[in-house]
């Protein structure tokens, strides 16, 4: 007698393997068959503002034509404690990007 004819239930066990492996492929197409793509309305409003923010132009012409206008009136004053905080700002926000 062989020690395979005295175990129980090990053909059943092989078929039962054999079952999960047939299951597998199938089940796999399913899952990548139902992917799906949901965009956030938060995303939606960043893309809308991204594409109206490509609209403006780079230099803004009026600015630069008030600014040329008060340096050649003389009248054009730049304080230090702004720039600095311009300069500032700007620093905090490239390093979070």
């Amino acid at each position: 007698m062989r020690i395979t004819d005295r175990v129980e239930g090990v053909g059943n066990v092989q078929k039962t393997d054999k079952a999960k492996e047939k299951a597998t492929p199938e089940r796999a197409e399913e899952v990548v068959s139902k992917d799906q793509v949901t965009v956030s309305d938060r995303a939606k409003e960043i893309a809308r503002l991204q594409l109206e923010v490509s609209k403006l132009p780079e230099v803004r012409t009026d600015r630069v034509e008030e600014v040329k206008n008060a340096i050649n009136a003389g009248t054009y004053e730049v304080k230090g404690s702004e720039v600095a905080g311009k300069l500032l700002e700007e620093a905090v926000i490239d390093s979070l990007i």
